[in-house]
């Protein structure tokens, strides 16, 4: 199935989602020939409700200010969405009133009916907590989106990581509309680290994607004491690689995920896109 359908996310405070992440989510739905959506979250910051606290530091002074700095946020970031996204490609405007930092939750719920979420990487403090939302709530795959030097994004050079496992099938199946326009897609195992093995037969993975009409290389990698994210990574670096896809790892106690080695060097060390499943 193709991807006609995307949502980025877009976050008005503590700085909004600079331009570099609308353009370059831009050219992805270029690329796709795809709408996009934008879903905003609009932080606003509670008053305190100590009397003391507020009359000392003048508190709820304060907080009316950076309030008053996240509504300009939302207003200037939803015109620039729009102007940059264009009539054309121009999906919804999802607007999501949120507490003091973003709330992947609803986003969560919202990107289900998405083929797939974009999520800017700009040093916000929230964005593993929102990453980790939609990755493991929305049931759909979410595109990590680091600055890479540029806005246009045409993923030619596709690494998959590929360890049998249910969340990397889930993953290479997402990505099979991005690997049959790709002109090179290569299936990397990682050696030597228990968190990315050999896994599923390799010859039945390469006829499955013959079958698409994609021709994969495979290669092993040593993990070199880095684990499975890091080599994986560190070899995409090496190769040029303009995206990696993989399973993201983890599990829920109470609903609070505890991310797996390789899923958590992706989130926080990523310098090329990386195409996230559950």
């Amino acid at each position: 199935m193709p991807i006609r359908d995307l949502l980025l996310q877009l976050s008005s405070y503590p700085e909004p989602t600079p331009r570099w992440a609308l353009d370059a989510a831009a050219s992805v739905a270029e690329l796709f020939d795809a709408r996009l959506s934008g879903a905003l979250c609009h932080v606003h910051i509670p008053k305190i409700s100590n009397y003391l606290a507020d009359k000392l530091v003048k508190a709820n002074e304060a907080i009316a200010a950076e309030n008053a700095k996240s509504d300009r946020n939302a207003k200037n970031l939803l015109a620039e969405f729009i102007s940059v996204v264009g009539t054309e490609r121009m999906g919804d405007e999802i607007l999501i009133e949120c507490g003091p930092m973003a709330t992947p939750r609803e986003l969560a719920v919202r990107a289900r009916a998405y083929d797939l979420a974009i999520l800017p990487k700009y040093g916000q403090p929230d964005t593993q907590s929102v990453a980790e939302g939609l990755v493991f709530d929305s049931g759909r795959p979410v595109l990590l989106l680091p600055p890479c030097g540029g806005a246009s994004h045409r993923f030619d050079e596709v690494v998959i990581g590929w360890d049998g496992s249910r969340a990397a099938a889930r993953a290479l199946a997402d990505a099979l509309p991005i690997c049959a326009r790709a002109g090179t897609v290569e299936l990397v195992t990682i050696t030597g680290e228990s968190a990315l093995g050999a896994g599923t037969c390799l010859s039945d993975l390469r006829r499955h994607l013959s079958t698409h009409g994609i021709d994969a290389r495979m290669t092993e990698v040593t993990a070199q004491g880095r684990d499975a994210g890091s080599a994986l990574l560190r070899h995409c670096e090496r190769a040029g690689a303009d995206l990696l896809v993989m399973g993201a790892y983890g599990h829920s106690r109470f609903r609070e995920f505890v991310l797996g080695g390789a899923t958590r060097s992706a989130l926080a060390d990523a310098g090329l896109p990386v195409l996230l499943s559950h």
